[in-house]
């Protein structure tokens, strides 16, 4: 069997499907009474259950039963249609389900909050609050009409099939897709796809997501949940001229919208979306995420001539004059990163590599310099064998997988900061970044990735600029020297970063010279850099994007260099950037990798891991983040 088809067949698989189902069968309102007696039923004996699905799914005899209609009343006096499987159909969908949506989430849009794991009904009504808080007085309620029984399943199959490595669960899920349901007096075909079947809602925001990409291209903010939709902005104009965009999307999707439920309005009128209750101060937004608690913190230390040492027990920082500037618990640092000419003293440097606190070194204008660190592994020298032994194969498939992760977080970006007012020109770009995403499958060599990646860098630097504030606006990327504020402040941002990705790479036994996408150059971390790719625009670049149209970042935040021909950050400026680039590495987040959760540090590290497996097992995929 094939590894999907396998992945789905196994009992480890069916029995974590079963306890999905089970957990949910209480509280579910999809299952009638029958159905919950039916689970209890399944329960009584669902050790022998599962092995016999087992078997029946390798053996290739399986076979979904047909659907039972019910009829669930709604609070308005109108039913809800539902077609629901059996317990044993159930399992096996959601076995299904938790097998292919790895490779379904990733693609998927920032406006879709409905069905995607880490994401929910909270994140959708604080996305809004945020929007309305930023000044987008007017919104666009959106619903299209019968979606599941209008959706075209044919095409939310084929777009499924396209994102799996092989097709040996095409059986499977168009069996899923297209079983008919049993009502009181008949057996019917189920148009387009049934609603209270597992793999439906993923299929429909396949589908879906032509709808969430022809407005977010055209810079409208949108957040979606299921078929339920909510643009908003600026003006009752830019409302109507947004509904004419999604119509014409929803109905080249052969479905249409549902004329009573879509409307334009604003928030001192007052709506409703997603049970909650919309108005001009209600509901509130609370912090834009929630941050890690921990008491351990990465120290920065960029006054030039300062010196760090260990003093009872705290870790103190004088300046040249020995004036202390700071004066800390030396258990309160879990990680030191220091700027060009800070010193060092024997004594702090013998402490942090017997407590195995890493040290960043990076040059005062912001290039990495190094590591210092104890950090050792017991698989260090069969990492390291598997590094070397890395089949060009193997390395390509690594390699498109990065440029495709982080071209699709370069696209998620531009549309989480798009408007209306920039739409011509960067919609053109995303084009572009598409296109090149597009072409990754044929690369055949990291040198073509390559040339596909830097044609989508400039054109998405290119889209950048453009949604920053005119004075802080760069002609292209520049790098020795950067040339304006925000060059300066990427490359300060990447330099930081990379140090982060050399110590993950190091705690889990791998070589951070030793690439796979990136050449073996000079003294450079190619590894890290690999591993730094996805990164760039999830972190780096949104933390800049974020202060240069907030005004944590101006141009007086630059100053330019004795030649005149450079500009590098001030101390404010730096300060500003490690401030909002240390709070988006604390961010917890969920559902950006399968059945993890923590900070983007954390993820970061376990990135880092992943790769340690996908060097070691043959059999291991690796895949990029989702964005959240």
């Amino acid at each position: 069997m094939s590894p999907l088809l396998t992945r789905v067949s196994s009992l480890d698989s069916l029995t974590n499907a079963w306890h999905d189902v089970l957990d949910g069968a209480d509280v579910t309102p999809l299952a009638p009474d029958e159905e919950a007696h039916g689970v209890q039923r399944f329960a009584q004996d669902a050790e022998e259950r599962l092995e016999e699905l087992a078997e029946t799914l390798a053996a290739g005899t399986y076979h979904p039963a047909d659907l039972t209609q019910v009829r669930i009343p709604k609070d308005d006096g109108d039913w809800r249609v539902l077609d629901v499987p059996r317990v044993a159909d159930r399992v096996v969908e959601r076995s299904l389900l938790n097998a292919v949506a790895p490779f379904v989430d990733p693609i998927l849009s920032v406006a879709g909050y409905g069905y995607r794991p880490g994401l929910g009904v909270v994140d959708a009504v604080q996305r809004i609050a945020a929007l309305r808080d930023e000044g987008l007085g007017w919104v666009l309620r959106g619903d299209i009409d019968n979606c599941f029984p209008t959706l075209p399943r044919d095409r939310a199959v084929a777009a499924l099939m396209a994102l799996l490595p092989d097709d040996s669960l095409a059986g499977l899920i168009e069996a899923f897709s297209s079983r008919r349901t049993r009502t009181e007096h008949s057996l019917q075909e189920v148009p387009g796809l049934a609603q209270g079947a597992a793999l439906s809602p993923l299929l429909c925001n396949l589908v879906l997501r032509d709808l969430d990409f022809a407005l977010l291209d055209r810079g409208y903010p949108m957040i979606r949940y299921g078929d339920d939709f909510t643009v908003v902005g600026r003006s009752e104009h830019e409302m109507t001229q947004a509904l004419a965009v999604a119509d014409k999307a929803v109905g080249e999707l052969g479905m249409a919208l549902e004329p009573s439920k879509t409307a334009i309005m604003s928030f001192d009128e007052g709506f409703c979306f997603l049970g909650e209750d919309f108005g001009p101060k209600y509901p509130p937004t609370v912090a834009e995420f929630r941050v890690e608690a921990s008491a351990a913190k990465v120290l920065y230390v960029g006054r030039q001539g300062s010196h760090v040492r260990i003093k009872d027990g705290r870790i103190v920082v004088t300046s040249k004059d020995e004036a202390d500037l700071l004066d800390v618990p030396a258990s309160h640092v879990e990680r030191l990163v220091l700027f060009g000419a800070v010193g060092l003293t024997a004594g702090a440097r013998a402490w942090l590599l017997g407590q195995g606190v890493e040290t960043v070194l990076v040059s005062r204008k912001g290039s990495y310099a190094g590591l210092l660190t104890t950090a050792r592994t017991p698989a260090r020298a069969e990492r390291l064998r598997a590094q070397l032994a890395a089949t060009p194969a193997r390395q390509l498939a690594f390699a498109q997988q990065v440029v495709r992760a982080k071209l699709r977080h370069q696209v998620t970006l531009l549309h989480r900061f798009g408007t209306p007012e920039q739409a011509d020109e960067v919609s053109g770009r995303i084009d572009l970044i598409r296109r090149m995403d597009s072409l990754i499958d044929q690369a055949q060599t990291p040198d073509e990735l390559m040339g596909l990646e830097g044609t989508s860098a400039r054109s998405y630097f290119e889209a950048l600029s453009l949604l920053l504030p005119v004075g802080l606006r760069f002609a292209e990327r520049s790098r020795r020297p950067p040339r304006d504020v925000i060059n300066a402040a990427l490359g300060y941002g990447y330099a930081v970063l990379l140090g982060e990705c050399v110590s993950a790479l190091v705690s889990v036994g791998l070589e951070p010279s030793l690439g796979l996408f990136h050449a073996d150059q000079d003294s450079r971390p190619s590894l890290a850099l690999d591993l730094m790719e996805e990164f760039r625009p999830y972190v780096v670049d949104q933390v800049v994007l974020t202060l240069g149209r907030g005004g944590g970042l101006t141009p007086a935040d630059g100053k330019a260099d004795k030649t005149g021909s450079g500009v590098w950050l001030t101390k404010a400026g730096k300060d500003a950037l490690l401030g909002a680039y240390e709070k988006r590495l604390l961010q917890v987040t969920r559902g950006a990798l399968p059945g993890f959760s923590g900070s983007i540090r954390r993820h970061l590290v376990r990135q880092a891991q992943r790769l340690a497996q996908y060097l070691t097992d043959p059999e291991a995929e690796w895949s990029g983040l989702s964005w959240r």
